[in-house]
């Protein structure tokens, strides 16, 4: 299969053995993916009801194909749209934004074939399900119910006709779905319609007036909409137009950086006049929710691309902030998946205000508003969240949540000293500057031997977590002024020769040690950061490697970017960044699009190609 990306007249072409898939947004929150050979229960279309951003999505359609048409030779990813080759037939797929429509069109007319899956997106449960069509002016309805679920309509508008009714059921079985430990690995979807045509709109809504109503307009706009959304892609390009004409980037690192642009930007959703939600999904296909954690660690590359949502984000969050000095783990609590809690978040909000006040990006109210807010966070955090002077967390409670790190963890003192250092900065106030200073100096005598950062300390006792992990390139990127230059280069050093892989990222665990897992265990979290290496972690620590030293670490700086080129380029959900890969070799797997992924992606290349200071 040939895999091309393609903006205005640059294009990158290669021939891949993979089963590829390509994944849409529309700003909304919604999403479609379809993979090259249909895989996984999560491809498809789903749609975001507006009550329930960041809450529940709902499958829509399972799959739309030509029928017996010959296999796909070819993907272009056209940034605004997605194009398959097959043999004589092309497709292409567009999903406007700011609508809950999907254009489908091929280049001549033929039989294309319907099944729809409608049911929220964690709900695998067989229950008995009722579809109707019916024809309504022209445009085919069908009409989904089912008990303690909405009713949608799904309206059809072609330039053909319904050639054909199958309405039965077929079995889809899922190998990815498999691969991962995720059941059920095999599912029955409805098998609806046949249409020959070649140019078809799907719009959904619980209003059956409105998804007719939308299908319309859609249809007798495409041309203009297909423009919009041209328009508003070059608009976001344009903002970094510095790192894409850098004398020195090449043309794979210059589109694999539009496409994570383009990724973190269709991984926002955004306020319009029917949603007046905003925030960043940590991944798709299923972090469907607004983790704050993730949307800040993601809230830097966010702002080169769309700096007015991602001062709003910091906005929303700011307000947020509990008694006991921390924000909640998501702002949509409602949902049931959320189970952890988050005790990095407020830290990592901080580190993006802090990231924006040297630009004067707040005005005086607003700077009044993180004032009041930052005093409060440290007054609540010093009664809750404070033992012998250390910021403590409870296990499962930073980023790796799969482990019991409970104490005092490296990089939960490197944002609290962040914290300490903006409240001075912001207040002028000497308590501010003192428990900088304090915690600062207790850091370094508990955590630095000489030659590295212990990843966590008990706060009681004094006893060190001597494991080497990652989180010590966080504690660098979050508070360089812990150690000396000098200094935090020995601990590189001493630290990625226990956790480098040779392909081109880092484990999250010592690699030499029995709890050490060198291939992805799916679903079960049991190699999550016990060994699986997290492509944010990997460039953020060629960020950091490039900070402190470009020349000494140049070796480790270019793979990590290599191997990250190559995995949203060519594996997985092109354009996209995935979430994580195997230790023991270059295996993309996890989440298809990661927020974080592809935020320190963009940030890893504006630092090298555009003379950042940041």
């Amino acid at each position: 299969m040939k895999i091309i990306h393609s903006w205005t007249g640059s294009e990158i072409k290669k021939e891949i053995d993979n089963n590829l898939s390509f994944l849409l947004t529309n700003h909304f929150g919604n999403y479609f993916s379809l993979a090259s050979q249909s895989n996984s229960r999560y491809n498809g279309w789903f749609l975001v009801p507006p009550n329930l951003v960041g809450k529940k999505i709902f499958k829509t359609i399972e799959n739309i194909n030509p029928f017996n048409s010959p296999e796909i030779s070819e993907i272009h990813n056209n940034f605004w749209n997605i194009e398959r080759i097959r043999d004589e037939i092309k497709e292409s797929f567009f999903l406007p934004f700011y609508l809950n429509s999907l254009v489908y069109e091929t280049n001549r007319s033929v039989d294309i074939e319907l099944f729809l899956d409608i049911k929220e997106s964690y709900d695998n449960n067989i229950q008995n399900n009722s579809y109707k069509i019916s024809n309504r002016n022209n445009i085919i309805l069908i009409k989904y119910s089912r008990a303690e679920m909405p009713t949608f309509f799904l309206a059809i508008k072609t330039d053909g006709e319904e050639s054909s009714r199958p309405d039965q059921y077929v079995l889809k079985k899922y190998p990815l779905d498999q691969n991962r430990g995720s059941h059920p690995f095999e599912r029955y979807v409805y098998q609806a319609l046949k249409i020959k045509a070649k140019k078809i709109v799907f719009s959904v809504s619980e209003n059956k007036n409105q998804a007719i109503k939308e299908a319309s307009e859609v249809f007798e706009n495409i041309k203009k909409l297909k423009s919009l959304q041209k328009k508003e892609l070059k608009k976001t390009f344009k903002r970094v137009d510095n790192v894409l004409s850098h004398k020195n980037i090449d043309k794979e690192t210059q589109i694999a950086f539009l496409c994570n642009c383009h990724s973190l930007s269709l991984l926002s959703v955004q306020e319009s006049k029917k949603y007046n939600h905003i925030g960043i999904y940590a991944g798709l296909p299923w972090f469907f929710q607004f983790w704050s954690r993730d949307e800040l660690i993601s809230l830097r590359a966010l702002d080169l691309i769309d700096p007015i949502l991602a001062k709003k984000i910091i906005l929303k969050l700011i307000k947020n902030i509990n008694k006991d000095g921390n924000l909640p783990t998501t702002s949509c609590q409602e949902t049931s998946y959320i189970s952890l809690a988050n005790k990095d978040g407020i830290g990592w909000l901080f580190k993006r205000i802090s990231n924006l006040i040297p630009d004067k990006r707040f005005n005086k109210k607003e700077i009044q508003l993180i004032k009041t807010s930052i005093k409060k966070a440290i007054d609540g955090l010093l009664k809750n969240h404070t033992r012998n002077g250390f910021a403590i967390n409870d296990a499962q409670e930073t980023w790796m949540d799969s482990q019991k790190r409970a104490g005092a963890t490296i990089e939960m003192q490197a944002l609290r000293l962040n914290i300490y250092k903006l409240a001075y900065k912001l207040t002028n106030e000497s308590k501010y500057f003192s428990l900088e200073k304090e915690l600062r100096k207790k850091v370094k005598e508990k955590f630095w031997n000489g030659n590295i950062l212990s990843d966590g300390l008990n706060p009681d006792n004094g006893i060190s977590d001597s494991i080497i992990r990652p989180n010590l390139f966080l504690a660098a990127y979050i508070y360089p002024e812990l150690l000396t230059k000098r200094e935090w280069i020995k601990c590189f050093e001493n630290s990625l020769d226990k956790l480098w892989l040779e392909w081109g990222g880092l484990t999250t665990i010592d690699k030499t040690i029995p709890s050490f897992i060198s291939k992805h265990t799916g679903e079960c979290p049991q190699s999550y950061h016990n060994g699986d290496s997290w492509f944010y972690i990997n460039n953020l620590v060629a960020l950091v490697l490039y900070r402190f030293d470009k020349k000494k670490f140049k070796k480790y700086i270019d793979k990590i970017l290599q191997a990250s080129t190559k995995e949203i380029l060519w594996h997985g959900a092109i354009g996209h960044h995935a979430e994580l890969s195997s230790a023991d070799k270059f295996k993309p797997e996890g989440c298809w699009a990661q927020a974080w992924s592809s935020a320190l992606y963009i940030e890893l290349i504006f630092k090298i190609f555009s003379n950042s200071k940041s």
